[in-house]
């Protein structure tokens, strides 16, 4: 005699089957957006890029309001905005702003300062030695014209950095087009 289940496999899929669907789309999104991060922009290098804007645009605007100089120090893969003390006829930091306080870039990441159509080399960092900052920020408004370009080792991405005589940017972005 046979005996006939009325419970029989209905039409569907097992939790188990469903799991296994939704970790396999899980494991290629993951690859996806991998891919797309490591073939797309530079993160770090376009964070550098923003915040040496950001640091270059608030300084400026810092320098027209409190009417006095301030100046952009760059030494060996770092800057620091520094601000002109007019009595004791000194270039000082900035101790009461993190956002102008010395930056060291990442590692992997290289800073190259032009003015006049020549390379600035890095200033020496000796301690007890006044620095003396290589670009002016004018309280005019007016800057000393250069351009910085922020590079990757090993990479052709470039962040440049135009500095205008009137104070104004022209930023050029490396290309992330693959």
């Amino acid at each position: 005699m046979r005996v006939v289940s009325s419970i029989g496999r209905r039409g569907g899929f097992t939790l188990l089957e469903v799991l296994v669907v939704v970790v396999i789309i899980s494991i290629l999104t993951t690859i996806a957006v991998l891919s797309v991060s490591v073939l797309g922009s530079d993160r770090e290098l376009d964070g550098e890029g923003d915040r040496f804007t950001d640091v270059i645009a608030a300084a400026t605007e810092q320098a027209q309001l409190e009417g006095r100089d301030y100046g952009v120090w760059f030494g060996a893969g770092r800057y620091e905005v520094l601000n002109y003390d007019q009595l004791s006829q000194t270039w000082q930091s900035v101790i009461d702003d993190r956002l102008y306080q010395s930056h060291e870039v990442p590692t992997g990441l290289a800073l190259r300062l032009d003015m006049e159509g020549r390379q600035v080399p890095p200033a020496s960092d000796v301690p007890g030695t006044p620095r003396v900052p290589q670009v002016l920020l004018y309280s005019s408004g007016d800057a000393s014209p250069y351009t910085l370009t922020l590079t990757r080792d090993g990479s052709q991405s470039q962040w440049i950095v135009a500095g205008q005589a009137d104070g104004t940017l022209v930023i050029t972005r490396p290309d992330t087009t693959p």
